[in-house]
């Protein structure tokens, strides 16, 4: 608002620089798009995380498969306290007693092996309920989907390897200590890829996380499956106080902390208050 008036132009002089500007404006996209590579395609499609990480407007890539939340099981109730175990206690006695045990397939990191999980399952498979997990990650080559079914494969491959078979509740260990070399929605889709492929074995799926890990890894994603509480060093008390807390869609079922069982840590576990009738939607129940 100059007050001096709007020049005036030609038709033609309008439709020059209307020309020029579309010319400049389609050069300057695709030297964008080429020098961002696939990576800047789908930032500019709005579907993929930003270069920190977070979560943009879609938390998962196009074509991850769909994962589906499973239909509620018959009510169970499953009192007390139970443990999960794992290649750390190789060797050594499982606890006892124990309301359910959760029994670690891999050696802490997925494509290795827990060498101990026939021996520790058969204790599992003795308790009144029971479940399996297999550790997550992102290697960040490659594609996310095609190395998520390929974690999930190889588990299968390593539990009937250990002559076990015939589990109904398989949890995904998502969790920081393990390698996540991608953005958020690349990790998300890696889970998602884990999740529908363990749905098409025939079997249920949970989270094992915590909020703050939860967050940090996978973003927005809310799959809506049953999670279970990492709560950290601390007592049963510190760690029910915590079932109120929700991550992945979902409100806490199970709890763990970790606290001394004699002379040793061990992770304790325990169903939600909420969740008392529900254990069927937790773990394999006899």
């Amino acid at each position: 608002m100059s007050g001096r008036g709007t020049p005036r132009h030609s038709a033609a002089q309008l439709r020059r620089r209307h020309v020029g500007r579309v010319v400049i404006a389609v050069t300057l996209g695709l030297a964008l798009i080429g020098g961002l590579g696939y990576a800047g395609a789908h930032l500019l499609s709005g579907t993929s995380g930003g270069s920190d990480g977070t979560a943009s407007s879609s938390p998962l890539l196009p074509g991850a498969p769909t994962v589906a939340v499973a239909p509620l099981q018959p009510a169970a109730s499953v009192p007390g306290v139970g443990y999960d175990i794992s290649y750390p206690q190789c060797g050594r006695t499982a606890p006892q007693p124990s309301a359910f045990g959760i029994v670690g397939v891999n050696g802490g990191a997925p494509l290795t092996s827990n060498k101990c999980f026939a021996a520790q399952f058969a204790w599992a498979r003795k308790l009144p309920a029971r479940a399996v997990y297999i550790n997550t990650s992102w290697s960040g080559n490659g594609d996310p989907v095609a190395y998520g079914e390929k974690l999930v494969t190889d588990a299968i491959e390593r539990e009937h390897a250990a002559g076990v078979s015939g589990v109904s509740m398989w949890w995904l260990d998502v969790e920081l200590g393990n390698a996540w070399n991608g953005t958020q929605q690349e990790n998300a889709t890696v889970l998602a890829a884990m999740a529908a492929k363990l749905q098409a074995a025939g079997v249920r799926v949970g989270i094992y996380s915590s909020p703050q890990q939860w967050a940090e890894i996978a973003g927005d994603w809310q799959p809506g499956l049953p999670v279970w509480n990492a709560t950290g060093p601390g007592t049963r008390a510190r760690a029910i106080a915590r079932c109120g807390e929700e991550f992945a869609g979902s409100s806490s079922g199970l709890v763990q902390w970790v606290a001394k069982k004699g002379n040793r840590l061990l992770d304790h576990n325990e169903i939600c208050p909420a969740w008392k009738n529900r254990g069927g939607d937790l773990l394999d129940v006899s």
